[in-house]
């Protein structure tokens, strides 16, 4: 019943903070099908090496719906796509739709953030950071040269 109980006050808060930064006008992070992501970040079918389109950097989030680390990370890259906004694009991606993305990227585990920077290039991240370790990440990764 406690375990119940904590699941239900976890899952409140987090639709309320989503509902909260709706509201504040943030830019929605726009959830990728393997349809979108090839239009907006690799095209694999055309070009079978990494080769990605667009020039801003790309933060890729590959998660699922049941994955509590993911759900407590999502308000850490919201705050990124927002302070970031014009400078970088977030993306997210749902392992359980998009099995083919995540085997391109082979995604064992949840959460996997890859932070795409140059055009044939990127880095990835596994695991639930805090907000200020993803900050420093973008910062040195993206920002720094």
């Amino acid at each position: 019943m406690k375990k119940a109980i904590q699941t239900l006050v976890f899952t409140l808060l987090i639709s309320l903070g989503t509902a909260f930064a709706a509201e504040k006008g943030d830019v929605k992070i726009e959830e990728l099908t393997a349809a979108t992501f090839k239009q907006k970040v690799w095209n694999y079918e055309k070009n079978k090496e990494f080769n990605r389109v667009g020039k801003l950097p790309i933060i890729l989030d590959f998660h699922a719906t049941w994955c509590r680390p993911c759900k407590m990370l999502a308000p850490h890259l919201q705050a990124l796509q927002n302070k970031y906004k014009g400078k970088l694009v977030i993306y997210k991606i749902d392992v359980d739709q998009e099995p083919e993305l995540a085997r391109l990227f082979k995604i064992q585990a949840m959460p996997t953030v890859i932070f795409v920077d140059s055009k044939t290039g990127y880095k990835s991240e596994l695991g639930y950071k805090d907000y200020a370790e993803y900050e420093g990440i973008v910062n040195k990764y993206f920002f720094s040269k």
